[in-house]
């Protein structure tokens, strides 16, 4: 490994690609391969230079047998090195713009986020907006959550071939229906036209105080640890305290994760006072053999710790979380982070499963001129996210694999019109109010669908071309289903 070649941007790993021009033939035992050369070589030495030596998993590939030269889809000699076992995450693209816009939570939308259903007996498709962005193109145009959606352009049915259009195009006329009395789903004659926009999708979807007798819950629903959402969250929780708020329900059901940063300066706000002050390991990592090795003999401390320099503390006792299979990666780390010093009650279904630290590895060259590495201008649009670390908490705990199993199992039922976030009729938030009040909550609209209807899809969804993972979500997780 060459150590010298490690180079550290925040948490973005840049590397070298080792230049290879050559274009030859050589014999085995099936006749002539045909080398590569040119940009692919480049890429393919990039994949395979940052791969060897810093993936978490390099030790399970047999090195001997790996020949970048002779292989002439970078996508499939990258598939080919991941550790199919354990990491579902690690991705390449070569369209590094689109993956940096989307870790900081900007993309051209409409601004919602849906899960799919499916009519029996039918090939038409309907979808259920989950939530909407503050300030986007669904929320102008009046749409909220549980809002069904079952036409498009007019009154064409919602298809396999044009279902990501709700998505994807750059403007659209969709058809809502609406609930009957009697479970029905019954078209609505208004039509919803929107225009597709590029903005940033504020991650702190709904914020706000319920006062139950002497209780005052501050409720936040936070659906991507973006650095940007960073000031956010502390003014969200400056105003919380300022209104005396006594519990927290931190709503992460459709957080897939994000900077692995972002995650530790929410554990800070929530943490108790006295770990925040002592600066108390959060999580610690643990990385391949080789650099865990060479960290260690450089004396590199390999914990992260709490931040004792924000603006707001809760100093909190417990906090509530909610969670759907969607949560991942950096909720779950906020989660395992806080259990070694206060009461984590988990509410929901189970989460994900992704206990990993991804970097960004981006190619590069040496200027001799300069006398510094910059970018290599050829191949600068290719980027590899790549799993690089395990992390575990102060405990060092690492038995969660396969997701983290809720205190109190509650269901979010599609079957049943959707209350709004923040909404105590909401059964996962109305389970943390029973638990916090120890009074009983009525929960759940008494509208129902008759159960013609199944769900098959996932909100989860990725603006990134199609040779990519289908949905990731950030830096810390995908999620696919």
């Amino acid at each position: 490994m060459k150590k010298n070649e490690l180079r550290w941007s925040g948490l973005i790993i840049t590397c070298i690609s080792i230049f290879i021009s050559s274009c030859e033939k050589e014999e085995n035992g099936n006749g002539l391969r045909k080398s590569v050369s040119g940009d692919t070589l480049k890429v393919n030495n990039f994949i395979y230079e940052d791969v060897k030596d810093y993936y978490l998993w390099t030790s399970t590939i047999n090195w001997n047998k790996i020949e970048p030269k002779y292989e002439p889809d970078s996508y499939i000699f990258f598939d080919k090195l991941k550790y199919k076992t354990e990491d579902q995450w690690s991705m390449l693209t070569d369209d590094a713009p689109a993956f940096y816009n989307m870790l900081d939570g900007v993309s051209t939308s409409f601004g919602y986020e849906l899960i799919w259903g499916r009519f029996i007996n039918s090939t038409a498709r309907y979808a259920i907006v989950l939530y909407v962005y503050p300030g986007s193109p669904a929320e102008h145009a009046g749409l909220k959550r549980g809002d069904f959606l079952v036409s498009i352009d007019g009154n064409k049915e919602i298809s396999d071939a044009n279902y990501m259009d709700l998505y994807n195009a750059s403007s659209i006329i969709l058809g809502k229906a609406v609930l009957s009395d009697y479970g029905f789903l019954m078209p609505d004659i208004n039509l919803v036209s929107m225009t597709a926009v590029t903005m940033y999708e504020d991650p702190v979807v709904k914020d706000t105080v319920v006062v139950k007798g002497t209780h005052k819950i501050g409720y936040l629903c936070y659906t991507n640890y973006t650095r940007e959402s960073e000031r956010k969250l502390q003014e969200v929780f400056i105003a919380f305290k300022s209104q005396g708020v006594t519990d927290v329900v931190l709503d992460l059901r459709y957080n897939g994760g994000g900077y692995a940063e972002t995650s530790r300066v929410l554990s800070s706000i929530l943490a108790p006072n006295t770990v925040v002050k002592r600066k108390d390991i959060f999580l610690t990592q643990s990385w391949n053999d080789e650099l865990t090795a060479y960290f260690k003999k450089q004396g590199e401390d390999m914990n992260e710790y709490f931040m004792d320099n924000l603006s707001v503390n809760m100093d909190l006792s417990r906090l509530f979380v909610l969670t759907l299979r969607f949560s991942a990666s950096a909720s779950e780390a906020t989660m395992i982070g806080l259990k070694p010093y206060m009461e984590v009650i988990q509410i929901g279904e189970a989460t994900h499963g992704k206990y990993y630290g991804g970097a960004l590895l981006t190619p590069m060259v040496y200027d001799n001129r300069k006398n510094e590495w910059i970018s290599d201008k050829d191949i600068e649009n290719w980027l590899m996210y790549l799993m690089i670390y395990r992390y575990a908490n102060k405990t060092g705990d690492t038995s969660f694999s396969g997701g983290l199993n809720p205190d109190y199992y509650v269901e979010e039922d599609y079957n049943y019109m959707l209350p709004q976030l923040g909404d105590e009729r909401d059964p996962l938030f109305g389970k943390a109010i029973e638990l916090i009040t120890g009074e009983s909550v009525s929960t759940r609209s008494a509208q129902s669908l008759p159960h013609p209807h199944i769900i098959d899809g996932v909100n989860l969804r990725s603006p990134l071309n199609g040779k990519m993972i289908k949905s990731i979500t950030n830096y810390e997780l995908s999620i696919t289903k």
